[in-house]
């Protein structure tokens, strides 16, 4: 257990500078956005730790527990809604402040921002890199009891990065300074605002991607045509490999050279697998299941691997032969 915990401060020691990077525009404007002395500063940063400590804890335990890393998509979920609630912190904190300034009546909803504690749990669960290699190392341990112990001492050697910033918040006294905080506020929650809503929207096509039925894809299904559109200029290569290709499907393999009526030629098949010239390749057979072919790359190469291989999708085969050394 011992090992676990000094596994988990060395490496909070040594991927803190990208904490400090990730969570100190976020930080920086809620401390100097009003006054605040060196003992309050110091307070408020203890808040903030307090609420990493809890998300930390957590979320070591779950991956102890489940032994298996959160997917990709579902830690992009998470890490949007997290973004979008700390736009709506940053948000309630700066008009809390203001209208402290100004001795206005401060709103309830906005009152809960006087304390830190939450900005931590926000900034706690975000998805950086730092907080991956963590939480990958904690599935790696697997148990609950190891994987809080990594993340104790993750937050252990994190917060060492963040206590400097209780004595930069001093600049707080300085009223313009205040004042340039809480507009930062404002600028990085719609900074974060506009993050989360593409990783929803991300996260949304991925979902819809994801329900649709996967299906099988075979560059020389006996049922499925083949056509080859290529430039004149590449035209001799291209044809070669026609010739090639049906030699290995008892379809007709098709030949089209590259024109704007191309696509009207290829109405009149019900399913077809394009191979197309790198050249002349763009957006408008993107409904189609094709290979893009550099020209003059390998034929045997090529027909080798196309024999070998059947493709998994759910939606249509985009593939790409190129020669990665010149």
């Amino acid at each position: 257990m011992i090992k676990t915990l000094i596994e988990g401060t060395i490496l909070g020691l040594t991927t803190g500078t990208a904490c400090l990077v990730t969570c100190t525009p976020i930080y920086l404007p809620y401390l100097i956005s009003e006054d605040r002395n060196l003992g309050k500063g110091i307070l408020a940063v203890l808040e903030i730790s307090a609420g990493r400590f809890i998300a930390y804890l957590a979320f070591g335990a779950v991956a102890g527990y489940t032994g298996a890393q959160i997917a990709s998509v579902n830690r992009e979920l998470f890490t949007s809604i997290a973004y979008i609630l700390l736009s709506a912190y940053l948000v309630l904190s700066a008009i809390r402040t203001n209208r402290k300034v100004k001795h206005c009546h401060v709103p309830k909803l906005s009152r809960f921002t006087k304390n830190g504690f939450i900005l931590g749990i926000l900034t706690g669960i975000n998805f950086c890199p730092s907080f991956l290699i963590a939480l990958s190392k904690a599935v790696d341990l697997g148990g609950a009891i190891s994987g809080m112990l990594l993340f104790l001492g993750f937050f252990a050697g994190t917060s060492v990065f963040l206590i400097p910033l209780a004595f930069i918040g001093q600049i707080s006294k300085v009223n313009k300074m205040k004042i340039i905080a809480q507009y930062a506020s404002i600028l990085v929650a719609i900074w974060f605002t506009f993050a989360g809503i593409k990783g929803l929207v991300h996260f949304a096509e991925h979902h819809k991607l994801e329900s649709q039925p996967a299906r099988l894809v075979e560059a020389f299904n006996p049922k499925v045509p083949l056509a080859v559109i290529a430039s004149d200029p590449n035209s001799v290569y291209f044809s070669n490999l026609r010739d090639s290709l049906r030699k290995y499907t008892p379809n007709e393999v098709h030949y089209f050279p590259y024109s704007s009526a191309v696509l009207d030629s290829l109405k009149r098949f019900d399913d077809i697998v394009l191979v197309i010239d790198l050249t002349v390749a763009g957006n408008e057979f993107d409904n189609y299941d094709y290979f893009l072919v550099e020209p003059d790359y390998n034929l045997s190469r090529m027909l080798k691997f196309m024999k070998f291989y059947t493709f998994k999708t759910r939606n249509h085969l985009h593939w790409e032969f190129i020669e990665k050394e010149k």
